[in-house]
């Protein structure tokens, strides 16, 4: 069985590797080896679902609309950098 020593080095290589896990973005043997780890590592499956649920949650939060002055503020430094750049 895994014991969990705080911060331990095989943890925070889960750690580092859970966005991608999150994403489909692992070969599917590292994915077998973060699944067997997390079976037996309470604190790696606690840190899992905490990562899945504020993902969640920032999905879920609307964006407020840029007001329409600073949006047009920013395409005129946009179009005077081009034009000063030589590129427009």
């Amino acid at each position: 069985m895994h014991r969990h020593d705080s911060g331990s080095a095989e943890c925070r290589a889960i750690f580092e590797q859970l966005s991608d896990y999150i994403d489909d973005q692992l070969p599917t043997n590292l994915c077998r080896t973060l699944e067997d780890h997390m079976g037996e590592c309470t604190p790696c499956q606690a840190f899992l679902e905490s990562l899945r649920r504020t993902i969640r949650l920032v999905r879920e939060v609307d964006s407020p609309a840029m007001p329409g002055e600073i949006r047009d503020s920013i395409r005129e430094a946009f179009r005077r950098y081009r034009r000063a750049s030589g590129r427009g």
